[in-house]
């Protein structure tokens, strides 16, 4: 009884993801497949810290825009983020999205790279931005 539940809990929460994705739950009701970014907040919980993602549905990219940069602290971020991108090229795959953007090329580099659609996009740290402080 409890695994027909759980069963239940992660079909609705799909079904909820994949109707955000197709703009029945943004706030401004648009969906993906009429943009070329979908900016982020992200609260990386492990460093106490919020980053940007910039998702690029071009390249197939996540940017990530961070004011604290070291090599501990971009394993964290990336770490925090990869389920992002594992998550949104499977949950693109479930909808119509490629089908519907003509003007996304698979001849780029990135999607070159990928065996297929569904494979994890790449989580790229912006460069060259202002940083905080250490207190």
């Amino acid at each position: 009884m409890h695994d027909i539940k759980v069963q239940n809990e992660i079909f609705d929460l799909t079904k909820k993801l994949r109707e955000y994705v197709l703009g029945f739950y943004i706030l401004g009701n648009t969906p993906w497949v009429s943009v070329d970014y979908v900016l982020m907040p992200i609260n990386v919980k492990e460093a106490w810290h919020w980053v940007l993602g910039v998702l690029s549905l071009h390249t197939g990219c996540i940017y990530i825009y961070d004011s604290i940069r070291s090599s501990r602290h971009d394993v964290v971020v990336h770490k925090a983020l990869n389920s992002f991108a594992v998550m949104i090229p499977l949950l693109l795959n479930t909808t119509t999205f490629y089908q519907q953007r003509s003007d996304i090329t698979m001849d780029k580099p990135h999607f070159l790279e990928k065996e297929e659609l569904s494979n994890p996009f790449a989580i790229i740290s912006v460069d060259n931005l202002p940083q905080q402080e250490k207190a």
